[in-house]
């Protein structure tokens, strides 16, 4: 037997360790020189002015980046549990020690971020840190300042992950926590160049696509790397699951890094002409470097993995984690580093700093000639269309029929999402309310509407492949072939136990879950659809949203919800929790539709301007914010006729379809001799015609 050769006085186990450090001590190299290099580093007050200090300026940039390995390593460790084959319903031992280690990485990024906080104050009020007085202004900074208060929900939000993540053994449970780590990731997005400069909106959408793409990335290898280099089943499963995960990773990363780019930086020229641009080129060289990794981990790596060669993945995967954490510590220079295009870029109006861009007058050819390219919604819409798309080619492949309606349906409703977040709605939904009507009543009604006739579930359902080791405990029902027709109406009715969940094995722990129960049940539904439209423009949330880039987003969000909600409900093509009868559905349509004319005529009538503090401050000459209300609010009363008239044609279409398929199944029956109702009905009729004759009554 061969024996593996070992360097003398090098122990194997402390091996990970010593790479690891070698590779955090780089990160810090290459962080240092990217301050130096790009003028992020500390800079000299002038005479007079308050100074935190070298510590701040210094310790700023460290604690960041801190933080940044920590968010890989906790979202890592978490991703790793979500793609490790299972044990039925409990973690693969891996997957469990991975999710255990994910609470260490999140007391460290606990406390880097309340360290981060710290310097932050520090460097916010001028004081080295040992001079602040943290009792007195600490939570004052967090309660009014937005660097504060997105510190301090990452530091509560990674005390509650460090806290959950050692009690969790399901993969449900990691998932959660995966959640949950993402969004603890997202907070310090929302501030800084992106939040501040112009074109801010533009900006954090596409910052939070990276931040999102580059952790998942980053993470994920680095999970698989530290915790599954050990088991080759681990490795065989996770590694194709996540290869998939890293391409659309970076995608994502490459087409929102554009964008950022585009930004902050007028022309090529300044590129190589100034430092914040000298950087971005070194990131992009990274970029492209970690491209190069992926497309040889397709073409050469899975296919040795296949053949149980896994040294070869831990050996080519550890320089591919180094380039990535040299990449997140350029991240975290640029982020410190000024940018050419800054503050300087200003609006000419007061609602051109406020909004984010100059917003000219309004007239219908700059509606549909004015675009803001938002690449989160882009990214999210390319991702429904590549899945569905590929979805329709599988079941094709299969020889299964789609209806080509269904698919019309869903593009349309993607198209149309595009169009109102990206195109001239978009443009004037924040300066002008009749505007933003048109955008919350297509949001709500009309893209729901043409996504839930896409039928996505049932799609979902029928391509994706059921894992061959996978277990089901039936509840009024049973199992059927994988794919076929019919059979996700049954899957809605099991919960699966499966020794390795695919795709369509997460899809169904989702409908079985108490909360898709919850909020698909008819009169929850409805009561979203109806109490939130008066609950958002009623109170503070509305002018919230108005303010930040970030909750016009969640509002986009919410009315994409709680419409698909409603109408999936009331439609029913998708197998849900609860089905309704199709008078049910009618009903339920017919209930909501004096509550939204009742609304638009609150507004139509009303003579004071909601959202007065955020229009005022505005400062549009060329519209009347009243009387611009007003016409919102017709535009609310009206908007709900065609969506209610398209939706009942459907209901009643599926009404007409199901009396015929019933007639027709009960013909074959009959047909078959199998029908067991019609002899007793001719039965009970041949009684009562010889009790007539005898003159006698039935009983």
């Amino acid at each position: 037997m061969a024996t593996e050769r070992r360097s003398p006085g090098l122990d194997p186990r402390a091996a990970p360790w010593l790479v690891a450090a070698a590779v955090v001590l780089g990160a810090l190299g290459v962080l240092l020189v990217a301050l130096g290099v790009g003028g992020g580093g500390p800079q000299q007050a002038a005479p007079g002015l308050p100074d935190p200090g070298a510590l701040t300026g210094w310790g700023i940039p460290v604690a960041k980046l801190t933080m940044d390995l920590a968010t890989v390593g906790a979202v890592g460790s978490l991703l790793l549990g979500v793609l490790a084959p299972s044990r039925g319903d409990d973690l693969d031992p891996v997957a469990a020690r991975a999710v255990r280690s994910a609470a260490g990485w999140a007391w460290v990024w606990a406390v880097a971020a309340a360290g981060t906080l710290a310097l932050t104050l520090s460097d916010f009020l001028g004081v080295p840190p040992g001079q602040v007085d943290y009792q007195s202004t600490l939570l004052g900074f967090i309660a009014e300042v937005s660097q504060g208060r997105a510190l301090g929900v990452v530091v509560v939000l990674t005390v509650v992950l460090a806290g959950a993540a050692r009690s969790v053994r399901t993969p449900n449970g990691a998932a959660l926590l995966l959640i949950l780590a993402i969004a603890a990731a997202l907070p310090p997005v929302l501030t800084g160049h992106s939040a501040g400069a112009a074109n801010h909106d533009i900006a954090t959408s596409s910052l939070i696509v990276h931040v999102v793409a580059i952790t998942l990335w980053v993470g994920g290898l680095l999970g698989l790397v530290v915790y599954a280099r050990s088991s080759r089943a681990v490795l065989r499963t996770a590694v194709p699951r996540f290869s998939t995960v890293a391409l659309w990773c970076f995608c994502a990363a490459a087409a929102s890094g554009v964008v950022n780019a585009w930004v902050r930086i007028e022309s090529v020229e300044q590129l190589v002409s100034t430092s914040y641009g000298r950087l971005v080129l070194g990131k992009v060289v990274a970029l492209v470097a970690l491209g190069a990794f992926g497309w040889w981990h397709r073409r050469a790596i899975l296919p040795r993995l296949e053949r149980e060669d896994s040294g070869v993945f831990r050996r080519f995967a550890a320089g591919e984690v180094a380039v990535m954490v040299a990449t997140v510590a350029l991240a975290v220079a640029l982020a410190r580093t000024p940018t050419p295009v800054g503050e300087e870029r200003q609006a000419a109006t007061t609602a051109g700093a406020l909004i984010g861009y100059d917003v000219a007058p309004f007239s219908l050819s700059r509606v549909f000639s004015e675009w803001r390219i938002d690449s989160l919604v882009l990214t999210l819409a390319a991702i429904g269309l590549v899945c569905y798309l590929r979805g329709v080619r599988r079941l094709r492949a299969k020889d299964i029929r789609w209806p080509v309606g269904r698919t019309i349906a869903w593009v349309s409703g993607i198209a149309v999402a595009v169009v109102v977040l990206c195109g001239g709605v978009a443009t004037y939904a924040p300066a002008m309310f009749s505007v933003h009507m048109v955008q919350h009543m297509t949001l709500t009604m009309l893209v729901p509407i043409l996504l839930v006739m896409g039928a996505p579930v049932t799609l979902a359902l029928r391509a994706l492949p059921a894992h061959h080791r996978s277990i089901a405990r039936t509840y009024g029902g049973t199992e059927g072939p994988s794919g076929g027709a019919g059979e996700e109406e049954a899957a809605i009715d099991r919960v699966g136990t499966a020794t390795d969940r695919g795709l369509r094995e997460w899809l169904l722990v989702v409908l079985h879950s108490r909360v898709v129960r919850v909020l698909t049940f008819p009169p929850v539904a409805l009561g979203l659809y109806i109490v939130s439209l008066y609950a958002f423009y009623l109170s503070p949330m509305f002018v919230w949203a108005m303010r930040s880039h970030s909750g016009h987003l969640a509002m986009a969000a919410h009315f994409l919800l709680v419409g698909g909600l409603f109408f999936a409900t009331v439609i029913g093509l998708d197998p849900l929790p609860h089905k309704l009868p199709p008078l049910g559905r009618m009903v339920m349509l017919f209930a909501s539709l004096p509550f939204h004319a009742f609304f638009g005529v609150i507004v139509m009538t009303s003579t004071t301007l909601i959202g007065a503090a955020w229009y005022s401050s505005l400062r549009l000459g060329w519209v009347d914010p009243l009387v611009d209300q007003n016409v919102g609010g017709g535009i609310a009363w009206g908007a709900a006729e065609l969506p209610s008239l398209l939706v009942l044609g459907v209901i009643f279409a599926q009404w007409m379809r199901s009396d015929t398929r019933e007639a027709r199944r009960f013909d074959r029956r009959v047909d078959a001799g199998t029908d067991v109702e019609l002899p007793a009905y001719n039965a009970w009729l041949a009684q009562l015609a010889a009790r007539e004759q005898r003159g006698t009554k039935p009983h």
